[in-house]
């Protein structure tokens, strides 16, 4: 079965320099393989949510509530837990633009 949605609306508040950093795309790109060993880079939803095109503040808010453990996935939580402000904005930029 499908697993229970885990995003709720502003689950997280984060400091205005946080969503003020400008991903590197690139790097993004060089982060993702990991990411993309679950979520497809084309979009599809195959059980595992699609993460392609998602606004970049949306993006950065879920990556910091799983590093906060606010959102209750284990693989992401230790995922996220052990990337940077700078890398969780590349992502960001990346997965925004695809």
């Amino acid at each position: 079965p499908e697993a229970q949605p885990t995003a709720l609306p502003h689950e997280i508040t984060l400091p205005p320099e946080i969503l003020a950093i400008v991903g590197d795309p690139e790097y993004g790109e060089y982060l993702a393989s990991e990411c993309q060993t679950c979520h497809r880079s084309d979009g599809s939803d195959q059980g595992i949510p699609s993460i392609t095109g998602w606004p970049t503040e949306d993006f950065v808010l879920a990556m910091h509530a799983y590093k906060q453990k606010l959102r209750t996935n284990p693989v992401m939580q230790n995922y996220a837990g052990r990337l940077t402000d700078e890398e969780i904005a590349a992502l960001a930029a990346y997965f925004a633009g695809l």
